[in-house]
């Protein structure tokens, strides 16, 4: 009798746990469909031109009036005195350069704009970090490329400066990339990028850079290899590893001035604080922050990925993807009517968008 009743305790004991284990599995669920829900926003449907850099030409005023009057004279100054006019070269690239232009059919560019994903086809996603206020959009601060195989299990990750010189498809006048985002927030943005390097980007993931403070406390702060030591915004980064907290991993992320590899440096940086950031989120110990967490993504994150599309970058890309390569932006810094551009050739811009294709499988 004792023995059937302790068995019946148990159980009871075991329908308990796993009644309250659905309910907060159920939980998780709901919260998770009402954040993706909250971040998701497409983007509207843009027609595909193909591109031709050799026949753009080039305008000698940068901007439209209404344009030159979002860039005030204290950025003017600011930009001068901060910017050198060498050449700004990173590391080495070996990829030979294209002669030609590529042309994208009409079917590739609709599977690259919309790829399956369940059916593990490769695609663009374009890295969005913005500077943005209740009063100001503001302007992109971080633009990162990225490009996913999971057939070969690569990916590749291209940088694009926030001064990089380019056609605003909406005025078809001249102006820095970044400036995009200001103009027509995250649409003109993703055409900006389309634009200037001839590849269909599929989606995209914008994040506002305030809120890096509060996702980075959420996780418990980050840990950085900083490769050398500076001082920015009255705190101090020594070289090596170090923990930072949200206030001081976007302090960390936002110097440019004093870094040798100016943006492309700063992107090191930022990545850096993103990959550890996303680990710890991954990690099970974060499981209790969850709730908070997802606050803070619905807050300060947008994107076009659905919950679905979600689900199949974790269960299936994620285990996929062995390694990441970087591609790297070659031009050379340039004074125009007195503002800073980062100019980059036909040429190079060729040779990005034949490296990215060879990725996607679309060459």
């Amino acid at each position: 009798m004792k023995r059937a009743s302790a068995i019946r305790v148990l159980l009871y004991s075991l329908g308990t746990l796993l009644l309250l284990t659905l309910a907060a599995g159920g939980y998780f669920w709901f919260s998770v469909q009402r954040t993706m829900h909250e971040m998701y926003e497409p983007l509207p449907s843009v027609k595909w031109e193909n591109p031709n850099f050799e026949g753009e030409e080039e305008s000698l005023s940068p901007t439209s009036l209404s344009q030159k009057e979002s860039s005030s004279e204290n950025e003017r100054r600011e930009e001068k005195e901060e910017k050198p006019l060498s050449p700004v070269v990173p590391v080495s690239v070996t990829d030979e350069r294209p002669s030609e232009p590529v042309v994208i059919s009409v079917a590739d560019v609709e599977r690259l704009r919309n790829p399956k994903l369940s059916d593990k086809e490769p695609f663009t996603l374009l890295l969005l970090g913005v500077d943005e206020r209740p009063w100001d959009r503001g302007r992109s601060d971080t633009m990162i490329l990225l490009t996913v195989q999971p057939r070969s299990g690569k990916a590749v990750a291209l940088s694009i400066p926030r001064d990089t010189r380019v056609r605003m498809p909406n005025s078809g006048k001249y102006d820095k990339i970044n400036h995009a985002y200001a103009f027509g927030g995250t649409p003109l943005s993703v055409e900006a990028v389309e634009r200037l390097f001839g590849v269909p980007v599929a989606y995209y993931m914008k994040t506002n850079m305030e809120g890096l403070v509060n996702i980075v406390d959420t996780v418990g702060g980050v840990e950085v290899d900083n490769p050398r030591a500076f001082d920015y915004e009255g705190r101090s980064f020594p070289q090596g590893v170090q923990h930072l907290d949200g206030e001081a991993a976007l302090a960390y992320s936002r110097m440019r001035k004093t870094d040798p590899q100016g943006d492309f440096g700063r992107t090191q940086r930022q990545r850096q604080i993103v990959t550890d950031a996303i680990d710890r989120v991954a990690d099970v110990g974060t499981l209790s922050k969850l709730p908070k967490l997802l606050s803070h993504l619905s807050e300060f994150v947008r994107t076009n990925l659905t919950a679905g599309n979600m689900a199949n970058l974790v269960m299936d890309y994620r285990p996929a993807i062995q390694h990441v390569d970087t591609l790297y932006l070659q031009g050379q810094g340039k004074m125009i009517d007195g503002i800073y551009y980062y100019m980059v050739t036909a040429e190079e811009r060729r040779r990005i968008q034949s490296a990215i294709l060879k990725c996607l499988d679309a060459e």
